[in-house]
């Protein structure tokens, strides 16, 4: 093989390498343009399907938009569900500040789904949905906590999956009739969860539900 044929076979190579590279280049635009169809519509399809929830849906934890929605559905009552959650860990303590801590968590559940109710948008099984998920991640986390000792100590209630539920009101757009202040759950001291009567109108709702 002489000179000129190498050189030849070499400029063949090279013309193939550049070839295959924009071959392989075109295709992968277009598989990138196939992908974005694709999560487009699966966006679009995921939107509609939780049309009914336009204030929770990306906004909350893991798959428990879904879980729940299809709960509400299934006419299943949430607030029901979310003081089970809550009341499945309850009978979990041993008498402890953690214990006192768990109850307050509650009161101040009842005290929030009443407030959205009355002073933000969205609809009451949005609130409930929100309360639901908040409520199972926290009976996950406490749970837990439990396996490694039944006495709690507040401490271990004042930290995230817990103090999560502050965040529950900013999911929902403020209605005109809102306060000047937003709901807190620390008192004045900066202590969380601040101490609640819970609110009558959750009560007679649990009480109609058989709880």
């Amino acid at each position: 093989m002489n000179f000129t044929e190498i050189i030849i076979i070499i400029l063949l190579a090279v013309i193939a390498y550049i070839l295959w590279c924009i071959y392989r280049q075109k295709e992968e635009e277009k598989e990138q343009i196939t992908n974005k169809k694709f999560d487009a519509e699966w966006e679009a399809k995921k939107k509609e399907e939780f049309k009914d929830y336009p204030h929770l849906y990306g906004k909350l934890e893991g798959n428990w938009l879904e879980v729940f929605a299809l709960h509400a559905k299934n006419k299943l009552p949430l607030l029901k569900l979310a003081n089970s959650l809550w009341l499945e860990e309850s009978v979990q303590f041993d008498p402890s500040e953690g214990d006192e801590k768990w109850y307050r968590l509650w009161d101040l559940t009842e005290e929030l789904l009443e407030h959205l109710e009355k002073y933000h948008g969205g609809s009451v099984i949005e609130h409930e949905i929100a309360v639901c998920t908040y409520w199972q991640i926290a009976s996950e986390a406490i749970g837990e906590v439990i396996k490694e000792s039944r006495k709690v100590g507040g401490n271990k209630l004042e930290v995230e999956p817990y103090t999560n539920i502050e965040k529950i009101v900013s999911l929902f757009p403020k209605k005109a009739n809102h306060p000047a202040k937003e709901i807190t759950f620390t008192d004045e001291k900066g202590s969380f969860p601040r101490e609640s009567k819970g609110s009558d109108i959750i009560k007679k709702k649990l009480k109609d539900l058989g709880l």
